[in-house]
């Protein structure tokens, strides 16, 4: 297997968590207190239910039923999020960077935190943009051939998954560009990915189907244990109890290691890519 090869990408995860284990289990025991205060203040909460009877219908839904506690949470989530991806961005670019499990707390988390909140405004601002332009170039034509009309949509929807898809490709090592450099580097981030969409797709494609098994094992125990809690236990209400919160709470650290593994085998496979795409191919190379 070459440096290369998308595979090695991919596992680049797997090898993190084989090196640093320490550094893993400090970064899921954070996850684990943002799963923890999600359930909290979910159980706290106050119920919204609609007319119709259906308890969510939308997302604005959701953040009521989280009330006060919904600007916490969201804070929360982004500094977790921001501070163990740079973790794992840091242990391939900088692993001398040891001291506190790689965590920390300053410019190049805050830097993520920023980009991260400014893309999510652009996407849901521009978001649309290749579907409507799409829209326009095919209207003519869809007046043209009404009876291919359906055709013609879908042929559009399938351009814009295709479309979206190249556009975040293109872009998806920004992140761990800004954390390698230090900086908001604009004019860098889309030559960076040139010649290489094939390459990172490909290292996407693979990390996905990891994820998806590890999402099929995570739905199959949480299956488990909701049943398992949901069980009669004859020995007794306090019994039951207590076993219901100890399911509780192995259905957290379960969650907890699912949304870490998930991330830091993105993370780590883009940061794998950056290294080897900046250095020309030669994985050894470490970005200071």
């Amino acid at each position: 297997m070459t440096a290369f090869a998308p595979t090695a990408a991919a596992l680049e995860g797997y090898r993190l968590i084989r090196r640093e284990p320490r550094a893993v289990l400090a970064w899921t025991l954070l996850w684990l207190a943002v799963v923890v205060a999600t359930a909290l203040a979910v159980a706290t909460g106050p119920p919204v239910v609609l007319a119709h009877g259906r308890a969510y219908s939308s997302p604005g839904d959701i953040v009521r039923k989280f009330g006060p506690a919904a600007p916490f949470l969201i804070l929360l989530f982004l500094v977790v999020w921001a501070t163990t991806t740079v973790a794992a961005y840091r242990v391939v670019l900088r692993p001398q960077e040891r001291r506190f499990f790689f965590l920390r707390l300053g410019l190049d988390e805050l830097r993520l935190a920023i980009m991260t909140v400014v893309s999510a405004i652009l996407i849901l601002v521009f978001g649309g943009a290749p579907a409507y332009l799409l829209l326009v170039l095919a209207d003519p034509l869809m007046r043209a051939l009404p009876a291919l009309a359906r055709d013609i949509a879908r042929v559009g929807a399938l351009l814009t998954v295709c479309v979206d898809v190249w556009l975040g490709v293109r872009l998806s090592l920004i992140a761990v560009e800004t954390v390698a450099e230090r900086r908001f580097h604009l004019s860098a981030y889309w030559p960076l990915t040139r010649g290489r969409f094939w390459y990172l797709l490909a290292c996407y494609i693979v990390c996905f189907l990891m994820v998806f098994g590890l999402t099929t094992l995570l739905f199959l125990a949480g299956g488990v244990l909701v049943s398992l809690a949901n069980l009669d236990l004859a020995a007794g209400n306090l019994l039951r109890r207590t076993s219901v919160l100890g399911i509780a709470a192995l259905l957290a650290v379960v969650t907890s290691a699912f949304l870490m593994l998930s991330s830091t085998i993105f993370c780590a496979c883009q940061a794998y890519a950056f290294r080897v795409i900046a250095a020309g191919g030669k994985a050894g190379v470490v970005i200071s």
